[in-house]
């Protein structure tokens, strides 16, 4: 279990077992708690590396619930995920670099649902306010992993954001963010 001082709900979890994938200190994330005490649920568990899993905490507390709150004026509730952790190459090609889910350093985020039962979607917004959120959180999202793909970036993200820190360039420090 990630400790409950760090904001996150999580249970520690054994390796998973596929040749050429690894994940360090595997945990299922189920929620992240707020500052204020509020919880915001991952309903789909995502399986993470754990430090990635405190970083993708940190930015739901300080950028997608506050922003939620601000921009939409109701609470964030939960967090549409997909899975985190997949063995696979990246964009599920046959063959080439292995993916960052195959780390358990990145994660697809689909929507965020509100408390008052609004659906705010990375693929579809419903109306300026909605679509002003979304991009919001994907601007500030590049400052926080050094991959941010999401729908115009290609053909493979077109219905979620894709966020990593995988390092990129010769020394690590190049960030792609489209």
């Amino acid at each position: 279990m990630i400790a409950s001082g760090a904001g996150a709900e999580a249970a520690t979890i054994p390796q998973p077992i596929a040749e050429g994938c690894g994940v360090s200190s595997p945990v299922r994330l189920d929620s992240i708690t707020l500052a204020n005490g509020d919880v915001v649920r991952l309903p789909g568990g995502p399986i993470l590396g754990c430090e990635f899993a405190l970083v993708f905490a940190d930015y739901v507390r300080v950028i997608i619930a506050p922003l939620g709150a601000g921009t939409l004026g109701t609470k964030v509730d939960s967090i549409e995920t997909g899975p985190g952790y997949q063995c696979r190459n990246r964009n599920n090609f046959p063959s080439g670099k292995i993916s960052a889910h195959a780390k358990g350093i990145a994660i697809d985020l689909l929507a965020v649902r509100f408390a008052d039962k609004r659906r705010a979607a990375w693929e579809h917004q419903d109306g300026a306010t909605e679509a002003s959120y979304i991009r919001a959180t994907r601007a500030a999202a590049c400052g926080w992993f050094t991959t941010v793909l999401g729908p115009g970036s290609d053909p493979f993200h077109v219905n979620h954001m894709h966020v990593d820190t995988e390092s990129h360039g010769s020394n690590g420090s190049y960030r792609i963010c489209q």
